[in-house]
């Protein structure tokens, strides 16, 4: 009877000590942490309360035109207007990917210092990629060092420690505390499988147990050292000031693709791609990332998610599914740190379907909502629209070998999905001087016009992002009948004078034809040899057999523009290819670009009006890899590479013909090129803003 009095008591003592944990968490708040996660949420602690907090968030970067992520030169006054535009918006947070010039922290103290509503921020800590890139072991001591180092630097800007300036890059002493805003941390990046499966052959599978976090026996090697970098976080951080927050780590997103329907006769289940303890794993499950009592915050689970078509193959097109089966497989929070779709002439593959290449900027805020629909409904704790404003400085897999990467951010790529994923975009040059192909040419003058008769003139202007041409008759066009030939002679070691193709004769040798032949059939035409795709498609055999190459420099065949928009993929839960996708890039579309207009079309190449037409083609588009300093891609054939060569001037002539038949000849005449050192333009928030606005602000 005694020992049973003992054990009752030792039990008893137990579960009081247990609930009045539980019931001090859930109904009193502490001065070292003011946010934790409860089973599948996060609370803040707010009114002498915990109130459970859904994230509504997007991501933003410290770039804009001529600006590299970590040239720190936005200003104060721009940060202070884009957190306004944030906060209007209905956003209740912030994720930055690393450490942001001090402006902007400043900058967000002072939006939040008397707002009743603050916005919150999540911060990340970046992992540098070069590093991998360069061969490097992430889990080396050198580069833990560095990581720690940089989850350091992040901890004491954010707390406003003026004695972080050790760091070679870092000019400015980060003396702006805004710790009471940052909900939490996210922790490196999104791993490729590669760099995954390396450093698990480079390290030996063992489990971490730390101070505040720690791994159970199935972590990979890999998650046992995020672990230890996170649970370096919290102690750094509680050590120095006393403080904890959330920390979040981010998911391969494959690990959770369900298996295929033709392979399942049961229930959709997640798909474990290494359940073979020899083979090295190629993704990280957050699930074996555990956290221990004294870190009173909590760990929440992180993903980066772009739903590309090819991706929607593999879930079936149904993203609310897919993110109810992430969800479903956690026992912590998930929040999605990233979801993307671009507003693009060229929208990769997120578009389904060959016919429509791009994504204007109202199915953008169409597509986004939706996606912000499905996180609400699938459970998840929120998530981020990816992102605020666009990037000129991004290049994309299919266009990074085309342009010169050092300049990227100087002039802006229509041609380059990912720069344009940004919910505000950058327009280029002055507000009132670009000539948008609209109902009105009151911005084009005598001094544009290359060439002319006494019927017919051709203009021609440029800018950060385009080339523009404006023909006008004094005559009305009637592309019943009419026709119209643009020829460009951009470089000078190829090109024809003739195409028996479209029965057209040149001055010069000509390397581009734009062909208006109505609203739906217009398009660009580029002469074969200078064909970059062909090129890229036979280079292994050209440089295996140069005897075999059937392209001359003049030759005459011109092609239609393509670009690769997805690659080949194996897709290994439903062990099928999805076959490789390319776009006619080269196929203009018809419409109003002017964003004043209400039938605005953001993605709209060219507009026919009664009398004139006005045309706006991508500088990549005519294969230049940086108009701001003229260069465009040499010769493909001479060495076997893109590589590029400087022009000062492209030659321009136009040919109208009649059912068939030239009536018209304007002769080529040479256009010079200005290039730019830093570049010109201006702020204008997308259609996509306004639509997601509507959609974050309702009750």
């Amino acid at each position: 009877m005694k020992k049973f009095l003992i054990v009752a008591t030792i039990i008893f003592i137990i579960i009081i000590s247990n609930t009045n944990e539980f019931i001090s968490d859930k109904f009193q708040t502490s001065d070292s942490y003011f946010t934790k996660v409860i089973d599948k949420d996060i609370y803040i602690a707010k009114n002498n309360k915990w109130e459970k907090f859904y994230i509504k968030g997007i991501n933003m970067n410290s770039t804009k035109p001529g600006v590299y992520s970590n040239d720190y030169n936005v200003t104060y006054e721009e940060y202070s207007r884009w957190i306004s535009l944030i906060y209007n918006m209905g956003v209740n947070c912030i994720r930055v990917p690393n450490l942001m010039g001090h402006d902007f922290y400043k900058a967000l103290e002072e939006f939040n210092r008397d707002n009743e509503n603050p916005i919150y921020l999540m911060q990340g800590i970046y992992f540098d990629e070069t590093y991998l890139q360069d061969g490097y072991d992430p889990q080396s001591i050198n580069l833990k060092s560095v990581f720690k180092d940089n989850i350091k630097l992040i901890v004491d800007s954010i707390h406003g420690n003026n004695y972080n300036f050790d760091k070679a890059d870092i000019l400015k002493n980060y003396n702006t505390d805004v710790s009471e805003y940052v909900l939490g941390y996210t922790v490196g990046i999104e791993f490729e499988e590669d760099d995954l499966i390396y450093t698990e052959i480079m390290n030996e599978k063992k489990s971490y147990y730390g101070k505040y976090i720690y791994t159970d026996s199935d972590a990979s090697s890999f998650e046992s050292y995020l672990a230890q970098m996170g649970d370096y976080l919290a102690d750094y951080e509680m050590k120095t000031y006393e403080k904890q927050r959330l920390i979040s780590f981010i998911g391969s997103s494959s690990y959770h693709i369900v298996n295929s329907m033709e392979n399942s006769n049961s229930d959709y289940t997640i798909s474990n791609l290494s359940k073979d303890k020899d083979v090295a794993k190629k993704y990280v499950d957050i699930e074996n990332i555990k956290y221990k009592k004294n870190l009173k915050t909590g760990i929440v689970a992180s993903y980066n998610i772009f739903p590309a078509y090819s991706e929607i193959k593999q879930y079936y097109g149904n993203l609310k599914y897919y993110l109810e089966t992430i969800n479903n497989y956690h026992t912590v929070p998930v929040i999605i740190s990233e979801l993307g779709i671009p507003s693009s002439r060229v929208a990769n593959s997120f578009t389904e379907g060959e016919e429509q290449q791009y994504i204007n900027e109202e199915k953008q805020g169409e597509l986004l909502v939706q996606a912000y629909r499905d996180i609400k409904t699938s459970n998840c704790a929120g998530g981020f629209i990816f992102e605020f404003q666009d990037s000129w400085s991004r290049s994309s897999w299919n266009t990074k070998e085309s342009k010169l990467i050092d300049r990227s951010a100087y002039w802006s790529d229509a041609q380059t999905y990912s720069q344009n994923f940004g919910v505000m975009t950058f327009e280029p040059g002055e507000v009132k001087s670009t000539p948008y192909p609209d109902t009105s040419i009151d911005e084009w003058d005598a001094d544009s016009i290359v060439s002319e008769d006494e019927n017919i003139t051709l203009s021609m202007k440029s800018d950060e992002k385009y080339l523009y041409f404006m023909i006008k008759s004094l005559d009305r066009f009637d592309f019943e009948k009419d026709e119209i030939y643009i020829d460009l002679d951009v470089t000078p070691n190829s090109g024809v004078e003739q195409s028996s193709q479209f029965d057209l004769i040149f001055e010069t040798p000509v390397d581009f034809i734009i062909n208006i032949n109505g609203k739906e059939n217009s398009r660009v035409y580029i002469h074969e040899y200078y064909n970059e795709f062909t090129f890229n498609k036979n280079k292994t055999l050209n440089k295996a057999r140069p005897d075999l190459i059937n392209y001359k420099y003049n030759m005459d065949e011109f092609s239609k523009i393509l670009i690769e928009v997805s690659p080949k993929i194996y897709v290994e839960n439903s062990n099928s290819f999805i076959e490789e996708v390319n776009y006619e890039t080269g196929k203009l579309v018809h419409g109003n670009a002017n964003p004043m207009s209400d039938y605005f079309n953001s993605v709209s190449d060219f507009y026919i009006g009664d009398n004139y037409i006005e045309i706006r083609i991508p500088w990549a588009l005519l294969n230049f890899m940086d108009p701001s300093t003229k260069q465009i891609k040499d010769d493909f054939y001479k060495e076997f590479k893109t590589k590029p060569l400087q022009i000062n001037e492209i030659n321009v002539g136009c040919t109208i013909k009649e059912n068939g038949s030239t009536i018209k000849r304007l002769k080529s005449e040479s256009y010079d090129l200005d290039g730019w050192i830093m570049p010109k333009y201006h702020e204008r928030l997308k259609q996509s803003y306004y639509i997601l606005k509507e959609e974050l602000n309702k009750k």
